[in-house]
């Protein structure tokens, strides 16, 4: 047994010290995308007949994007990674790739095309499905009936056009329902969007276009972090033949020969809150029935005759952490006060959470919502997200973001419940 773990020590080793040389491009080309604008793109050499357009996603290239362009590579995909934000000198954000347009994309999937005589997948990862869907509706209008796209490849896809206030459905921007193409998705399973996964799939699939998924377990995301996790490393590494499948069976089905009509939406900055809102949705809260993170059971399906405030987070979430303080000086405020606060972490491990609250003062129970299972009931899309329960056993306030809870304004509406 130790022999065994002794040689996964060893590979996993081996695997880390290979990261540097694994995370780097064999070259790089400027692609004239227009007579004023070029785009940046890093080169992945493959000999096989298929080749990834990979658009940067909000927070630009992380290391795993570029393992995995070296694990396809191997597949013989060839990969070509363009960060067409960074190249128009614009903020790497969201708001960036709500507002690009789509003939970007479609002039690098004609320019790949014709320079390497391959077949193209356009895929991204995060709110970068947005870039991906927009540049394949803008091509599907310049090339009817052209064989050369075959559909596009999303991973823990982000279509929202803005967060709602809590208890309200997202709203997604019109790309998720005007895209008709064949499309491959790989959604992390710990993801805070995998809530709204099945709305999403409604959305893209109201044309009766091939839409498959795969749900990618025990992580959030494949990108999300600086430096990959093992988790990551692994998943790329076992991903990477099933995209190979993947790419033939998407290959299989025809583009439609005209794009979806695009509506157009005015888009809001944000939809995140700065202060306590009525909440809008189902007010009957759900009972709570979760381990805390000493293993007792915590139990509570009756919220009446008190104020109950439920908070779900993570410790990978700044603002999340962020607030803890605040959340301990309202604990303190309302001492006295019929009043409880529950904080639910999500679909993190006992360990991760008994080592933060070792470094982080948390002055409230933590449960553990392990597989997130719990946080779908609630219909929670963002994190922190905080449920303010009146005595009459009702949600009467939401917050999706984080506030300064012992801020006299908020201390008198909660206050203001009794």
């Amino acid at each position: 047994m130790k022999k065994t773990f002794f040689n996964l020590l060893i590979i996993l080793f081996g695997i880390l010290l290979s990261l540097p040389l694994l995370c780097s491009a064999e070259s790089e080309i400027i692609v004239p995308v227009s007579p004023e604008i070029d785009i940046n793109v890093e080169l992945f050499p493959a000999s096989g007949k298929y080749l990834v357009l990979w658009l940067a996603p909000e927070y630009g290239w992380r290391k795993n994007h570029r393992l995995m362009a070296h694990q396809l590579t191997e597949q013989k995909i060839e990969v070509w990674l363009s960060n067409i934000v960074e190249s128009l000198y614009l903020p790497q954000s969201t708001n960036s790739l709500k507002q690009l347009d789509g003939k970007y994309v479609a002039a690098l999937i004609d320019y790949a095309h014709k320079t390497t005589g391959k077949k193209i997948i356009v895929a991204g990862d995060s709110y970068a499905a947005l870039t991906v869907l927009s540049g394949a509706h803008q091509w599907q209008q310049r090339h009817q009936k052209s064989p050369v796209l075959i559909g596009a490849m999303l991973f823990t896809p982000s279509l929202y056009a803005f967060i709602p206030s809590l208890g309200l459905p997202p709203e997604f921007m019109p790309i998720a329902s005007a895209s008709n193409i064949p499309m491959m998705i790989y959604q992390a399973q710990k993801s805070g969007n995998i809530t709204q996964f099945k709305h999403l799939l409604e959305q893209l699939q109201q044309h009766d276009n091939p839409v498959y998924s795969k749900t990618v377990p025990n992580i959030r995301s494949l990108f999300y972090s600086e430096e990959p996790t093992e988790e990551m490393i692994n998943n790329i590494k076992l991903l990477s033949p099933n995209i190979r499948k993947m790419i033939a069976v998407l290959e299989k089905h025809d583009i439609p020969d005209k794009p979806i009509p695009l509506k157009r939406i005015k888009i809001k900055n944000s939809g995140i809150d700065n202060s306590i809102k009525a909440f809008k949705g189902n007010d009957i809260p759900n009972a709570i029935k979760l381990l805390d993170a000493s293993g007792n059971t915590f139990n509570k399906d009756d919220f009446k005759g008190q104020i109950t405030v439920v908070n779900f987070w993570a410790t990978w979430c700044p603002p999340c952490v962020q607030e803890i303080p605040s959340l301990n000086r309202l604990k303190r405020e309302m001492t006295g006060l019929p009043f409880e606060l529950i904080s639910i972490n999500y679909a993190e491990d006992k360990e991760t959470i008994l080592n933060f609250m070792e470094q982080v003062n948390v002055e409230f129970p933590v449960l553990l919502d392990h597989n997130g299972d719990f946080a779908k009931k609630w219909k929670v899309i963002t994190y922190p997200s905080t449920f303010i329960i009146d005595p009459s056993g009702k949600i009467k306030y939401g917050v999706n973001a984080a506030i300064e809870w012992d801020d006299p304004e908020f201390i008198n509406t909660i206050k203001s419940l009794l």
